[in-house]
């Protein structure tokens, strides 16, 4: 009634009061119209839309009208539980609905969106990821003919801050089925495996680079992996060394060489990969099979433990067979050992003669003495007796004769001390050497006059020396003379 008072006064038919009245009571039923219509629509609240943070709100204020999906409240309940779980989910997801492939989206995908973000909302897949379409285009052939899709770190080049990326992603796509049995869309979940990509091509990158190290190495070296310690590599030097050929590449250690179980070789190799230790050894005893034999043989090792990520995945062995240094040190310490024994027999005998020498020493000094104290003691007498009847050269004689039988008595003392053969050497001592030389010409005095000889000594220094022996060297020089 209202609105139709609006409309006469509008047309004229009516009063100024009434026209006053119906005026006022057109402008207050608009009111209310426009109210109740903006309480109706904030009232409207789509259930599969709540939730789901920043893209949450963004999918609620989109004005879908716009795109081939329309209002939300028209979507296939299938699209719209798909569209409420993707919202809700922390994993990457998207939906492509329709054949313009129309994109909604969450928050955890925004991250591989990048610079797409937000405007990819609402937008077709096609033209959002153009630069990608040629490889996505035959999955999506494939979901819209009612097939699903999974596609395992797939190499994409996407557009990133206006330069072409080389990424990788693993997603699987799967149709959407409207209610009549059609393919209305895809739903994706998706995630980067880019960092994951590199990551694993740099270990192989640094693996194949370790293989190549082996296998150009100048010695031989293995590379095992696993608990079972299985052959990944080996090189020449390594296949010569174990008379073996390349055909036990990827064959358990034990199942290539046999002979190894139960060896203190085969039980390092555990221990360094279940510790993560690297070990060391010298010399270490491996029997190995050759021709059919099974032969003792020594090497040394190093045994370093492969790991990735913390864990150890493998070990490295670097050997060098040192069987003939081995065996040569051994004849040589055998030869020494007889040697050693030989010269312990010899210095056992020495002893036992060097102890009969001591014990002849000690008889013959007391047998000499005597004879020699009776000389000294009958010519004292004599010397006595005939006191008053020498003239100067007998006197000059017997003197000769007592010197003599003191020197004697000295050489059987000398005697005696050189035969103690156990007893520390002798200390040298200060010697004048022309006193020296003159008592060597008193004890050749006759052999001198004999020979008519003529003997001319200077002034001799006075030296650090033994006595005894620099007596005999003297004497022997004029005798030779």
């Amino acid at each position: 009634m209202e609105n139709a008072l609006g409309m006469k006064y509008l047309s004229g038919e009516t009063t100024e009061f009434g026209t006053l009245v119906a005026v006022i009571t057109y402008i207050h039923s608009s009111i209310v119209n426009h109210t109740m219509l903006d309480a109706e629509v904030a009232k409207k609240e789509y259930p599969f839309l709540k939730g789901g943070g920043e893209m949450g709100r963004r999918t609620r204020a989109f004005d879908w009208s716009a795109t081939p999906l329309g209002l939300p409240e028209n979507w296939p309940s299938s699209l719209q539980a798909a569209v409420s779980i993707l919202l809700n989910s922390q994993f990457p997801m998207f939906v492509w609905w329709g054949a313009e492939l129309t994109t909604i989206y969450n928050d955890a995908y925004t991250v591989v969106a990048g610079d797409k973000h937000p405007a990819l909302l609402g937008s077709s897949g096609k033209k959002g990821w153009a630069e990608i379409w040629p490889d996505l285009e035959p999955l999506v052939k494939d979901v819209f003919s009612g097939h699903a899709t999974w596609s395992e770190d797939l190499p994409l080049y996407i557009k990133r801050s206006d330069k072409e990326e080389e990424t990788f992603f693993t997603f699987s796509y799967s149709p959407i089925l409207v209610q009549n049995g059609d393919v209305g869309g895809l739903f994706c979940a998706c995630i980067e495996t880019t960092e994951k990509v590199v990551s694993r091509k740099r270990i192989e990158e640094s693996e194949q680079n370790l293989r190549n190290t082996i296998l150009q190495a100048p010695v031989a070296m293995f590379l095992f992996r696993g608990e079972d310690l299985v052959i990944d590599t080996v090189n020449v030097k390594a296949l010569e060394m174990i008379r073996r050929t390349d055909a036990i590449i990827g064959e358990p250690l034990l199942q290539a060489l046999p002979e190894l179980k139960e060896t203190t070789a085969y039980k390092i190799f555990q221990d360094v990969y279940r510790t993560g230790i690297a070990q060391y050894g010298q010399e270490v005893l491996v029997p190995l099979e050759r021709n059919g034999i099974l032969e003792d043989r020594y090497f040394n090792f190093a045994y370093t433990p492969l790991k990735q990520g913390g864990n150890v995945i493998g070990v490295m062995d670097v050997a060098t067979e040192v069987t003939d240094q081995v065996l040569a040190r051994r004849k040589i310490e055998e030869a020494v050992a007889l040697r050693t024994a030989e010269l312990a027999a010899a210095n056992k005998e020495l002893k036992r003669s060097n102890a009969h020498l001591e014990e002849f020493a000690h008889a013959a000094s007391h047998d000499l003495k005597e004879p020699i104290r009776k000389i000294h003691f009958f010519t004292d007498r004599l010397k006595q007796q005939l006191e008053g009847k020498l003239d100067p050269e007998d006197k000059r004689m017997f003197e000769r004769v007592e010197d003599a039988s003191r020197r004697m008595n000295s050489l059987i003392d000398d005697l005696l001390l050189y035969s103690h053969v156990s007893h520390k050497p002798f200390e040298k001592e200060t010697i004048d050497l022309n006193e020296q030389i003159k008592r060597v010409l008193q004890d050749l005095d006759l052999d001198i006059q004999e020979k008519e000889a003529a003997i001319v000594v200077e002034n001799l220094p006075t030296v650090q020396g033994y006595k005894r022996q620099l007596q005999q060297l003297f004497q022997t020089c004029c005798l030779i003379r």
